[in-house]
């Protein structure tokens, strides 16, 4: 039961990065994002190829190195942010709403084919596995311990996340990026640059994504294609729905409900005689339930973001001037 418990906390901090990092690009600027797994798997993907090392055949991926862990995240996490740059400066340069997601739909479809069917790159459908205990060694952990010891890093890790976009939600980027939210005609008539800010934004929420991805190899110790379904994305989406979208602390809230209250009560539900697979199933309907229903009475979540009003202009008398 015990290492149950510290199962679900690990996945649910990890789960909690991906989605905060996923608000910055759609609760804050407004961009529904459909690559964003994508940015999730280079930097799990990348996390493995500088660590692992070389495998001997009929294994076939890029670099094999063996970086300590946390350079390597520090270069998955760069991998990603120049994927989304690229992909950035060109879905956002003219494209808004579908269109936009269509690109990026596009984009993490290439990359899904590319990883899968490209083997040299990182060994094809069957993927890269062989990142056992990061850092056990180093730090004089053993077995036993490390994931005790993981959990600890996960969560301060997830801490350190929530505090930095803490920070920058009450910025005058953060303030910003909500403008463009809202009306960019009306952003971009005082004087702001709609292009620079959500490539900004962007580039910021996959960097977190590679992070989360990062995290989430070290963890499985392994990853392939099957672990970036479109399902996970949906989950994402609606953790963040859920919470409140925009609002950090509803995206906390949102990945507690949608994660650990819907996806692992599931498991212990019995399974029906002669319909093994009918359990497994409700997991995707209650979600997709869920979203539906939160769309159609609570479109704001369960914690709303907090609408920031000009202390100024509020203590104008109205038809006067300051």
């Amino acid at each position: 039961m015990t290492q149950y418990l510290v199962s679900v906390l690990t996945e649910g901090a990890v789960f909690g990065i991906l989605a905060l990092g996923l608000n910055v690009i759609w609760g804050w600027s407004g961009d529904f994002d459909l690559a964003y797994y994508g940015y999730v798997a280079l930097g799990a993907y990348m996390t493995l190829v500088l660590t692992i090392g070389r495998h001997p055949a009929p294994e076939r991926y890029i670099l094999g190195l063996q970086l300590p862990y946390p350079v390597a995240v520090v270069l998955a996490v760069a991998s990603a942010m120049a994927l989304a740059l690229v992909i950035g400066l060109i879905a956002l340069r003219h494209l808004r709403g579908i269109y936009f997601s269509i690109v990026t739909l596009g984009a993490v479809y290439v990359l899904y084919t590319l990883a899968g069917q490209f083997v040299p790159l990182f060994n094809g459908y069957q993927g890269l596995s062989g990142l056992v205990n990061p850092m056990a060694d180093a730090l004089g952990i053993d077995f036993s311990s490390y994931q005790y010891f993981f959990l600890g890093f996960a969560i301060a890790v997830f801490l350190l996340v929530y505090l930095f976009l803490s920070r920058v939600s009450s910025s005058r980027f953060g303030l910003a990026l909500r403008s463009l939210r809202e009306d960019e005609r009306a952003a971009a008539a005082f004087g702001r640059d709609i292009y620079r800010l959500k490539l900004k934004a962007y580039v910021l929420g996959a960097a977190i994504g590679g992070l989360g991805g990062a995290l989430f190899a070290a963890y499985l110790s392994a990853f392939n294609t099957s672990a970036w379904a479109p399902l996970e994305t949906i989950v994402l989406y609606a953790a963040i729905l859920v919470g409140g979208r925009g609002n950090i602390r509803g995206v906390v809230l949102g990945v507690f409900i949608v994660f650990v209250l819907i996806e692992e009560s599931t498991r212990f539900l019995p399974e029906i005689p002669g319909h093994p697979n009918i359990v497994l199933a409700l997991r995707p309907v209650i979600i997709g339930a869920a979203l539906i229903l939160f769309l159609r009475f609570r479109p704001q979540g369960l914690l709303p973001e907090r609408r920031y009003v000009d202390p100024i202009a509020q203590k104008v008398p109205r038809g006067s001037t300051p």
